[in-house]
């Protein structure tokens, strides 16, 4: 499990690298681009993909989990 020092302490290509390492678990569409969130331990990371240009804009790394408030909405409860 990786912290959140040492993931900072990581360049930007090891830090690209990490998000497959990760666990895959929402997206969501923000001003046209498609934003997917992943968990490294205690670690969120999201990835800003631009589908027009097909290319990864930026990434966001966070642990406070009021960020997750925006995939709240897209959670499918089992109603049975």
């Amino acid at each position: 499990m990786i912290t959140m020092e040492q993931y900072e302490a990581l360049n930007e290509a090891e830090k690209a690298g990490a998000i497959v390492q990760g666990e895959f678990l929402a997206d969501r569409e923000e001003n046209g681009m498609i934003v997917q969130l992943y968990s490294l331990g205690k670690i969120y990371r999201e990835l800003y993909y631009d589908p027009q240009a097909n290319k990864v804009l930026r990434y966001r790394a966070f642990q406070d989990i009021r960020h997750l408030a925006p995939y709240l909405a897209h959670i499918r409860f089992n109603q049975d």
